[in-house]
């Protein structure tokens, strides 16, 4: 049975970072007139990963986390208003042009930092279906290059060799079956093996700004070759961080893999159907201004209240049990378990998540996720996970109640959609029989 990639495939092309995104997202705003334009290509670092995305003119703030090394990027491209979306978009094909200067970061008007472009590159790589990032700069960046073109061909050199086996073992195979279809006796050919994925995707040797600060506000600005500030480079800089972290969860349902729902904050409920299964992936989860978040992700969007804050889903968790809790007694432990993810053959169109296996005949490369898995039985059902540490902590922030909700008999709905009904009805009746009282007699 063929394994599902889908969520591997959509982390890896959707973290490709912006002013490397060739023409994506521009052929949809075409209508409009393109016009050529300074901005910053931004590559943010989030804990294990990095978001890209760009800041044009209409963005007058860049948000990044501290504590972290981000990139940005002073570019010229060609940008157009797409209305639906309310933003711009880029056109890197058309116009992909670095802007040579020194970035000046100021903070209550002074000068605290110059930067100057340097080599970069950020590499992707995925474990059990999680996506991590590492980034290289300077002398660093070209040797890791190196390494990433030096892999990418042999696998390269790997594929061509295994197709040439693969068509050679197809005409061994049809000459064995004709031979036995004769009546001899033919051993049959052994298949050759995949080569391994190379498991890494890269972003490609770049120029950037590395930006590495304390919280707070900046302002930053590029000062080109000749000494004079570049137009349309200013803009202001917040530096953010979280106010607290805890442990979060990924909630992968068994019926629905590629969609799980996410339960970042504390005090979340975690709901699943009867009789289902629910698989519990472990994050690192904090807590970060809303609006903050928001425009890290992207500098265009509408944020929301500068006073709200948002529980986020980070890195994953590996050194924990989880444990099943009804009232307070532990009533079972799961340890983290890999699992792949298998396509039901047929018209069926749905999936079979089971223990992957690494030793199997048909086994993928590596698994699809690995998460602890939990029992919903009965409606109404409902009790408590936690993880617990290898030194027996219950880990902080890592206690959920998991739910079933309960189906009500549909007599105790017809009444309860029937009740105002009835007391509209009453309260009809008693005013029609008051006005009726309250009549003169007639003569």
């Amino acid at each position: 049975m063929r394994t599902l990639v889908a969520r591997a495939a959509f982390l890896i092309l959707s973290l490709a970072p912006a002013f490397n995104a060739g023409s994506s997202g521009f052929v949809a705003a075409q209508g409009a007139d393109p016009e050529q334009v300074f901005v910053y290509g931004i590559n943010a670092a989030i804990p294990d990963n990095y978001i890209g995305t760009f800041a044009p003119p209409a963005a007058g703030s860049l948000y990044l986390l501290a504590d972290l090394t981000s990139v940005v990027s002073p570019r010229r491209t060609e940008i157009a208003f797409w209305p639906i979306t309310n933003e711009y978009r880029p056109n890197w094909s058309a116009l992909n042009e670095l802007v040579p200067g020194v970035l000046e970061v100021s903070q209550n008007g002074t000068v605290v930092s110059e930067i100057e472009a340097t080599d970069y590159t950020i590499h992707f790589e995925q474990n059990d279906g999680v996506t991590t990032a590492e980034i290289f700069l300077g002398a660093e960046a070209l040797a890791a290059h190196e390494r990433f073109e030096a892999r990418q061909a042999a696998f390269q050199q790997a594929t061509d060799a295994y197709f040439q086996a693969e068509r050679a073992w197809q005409e061994a195979a049809a000459e064995a079956a004709e031979r036995r279809r004769a009546g001899e006796t033919v051993a049959a050919p052994q298949a050759p093996l995949r080569p391994d994925p190379i498991g890494i995707f890269s972003n490609g040797l770049n120029k950037g700004m590395p930006i590495d600060l304390d919280p707070g506000r900046y302002a930053i600005r590029l000062r080109g070759a000749d000494g004079t500030i570049v137009p349309g480079s200013e803009r202001d800089l917040t530096v953010f961080a979280p106010r607290r972290g805890g442990v979060g969860y990924s909630v992968v349902p068994e019926t629905r893999w590629t969609t799980p729902d996410e339960s970042p904050a504390p005090n979340d409920v975690i709901y699943g159907e009867a009789d289902s299964a629910l698989y519990l992936e472990p994050r690192i989860s904090r807590e970060y201004p809303a609006r903050a978040w928001a425009l890290l992700q992207n500098p265009q969007r509408a944020a929301a209240d500068a006073g709200d804050w948002e529980w986020v889903n980070g890195e994953r968790l590996i050194d924990a049990r989880l444990e099943v809790v009804i009232g307070n007694q532990v009533v079972a432990e799961h340890a983290l378990t890999p699992y792949q993810v298998d396509q039901l053959p047929g018209s069926q169109l749905g999936y079979d998540v089971v223990e992957f296996d690494a030793d199997a005949a048909d086994a993928p490369a590596a698994p699809d996720f690995a998460a602890y898995p939990i029992r919903l039985d009965a409606p109404g059902e409902q009790y408590d996970i936690r993880l617990v540490s290898d030194r027996g902590e219950i880990l902080d922030g890592s206690t959920r109640q998991v739910r079933v909700p309960a189906n009500p008999p549909i007599s105790r709905l017809f009444v309860i959609s029937v009740v105002p009904l009835l007391v509209g009805a009453i309260a009809i009746t008693r005013r029609q029989r008051r006005v009726k009282l309250s009549r003169p007699d007639a003569g």
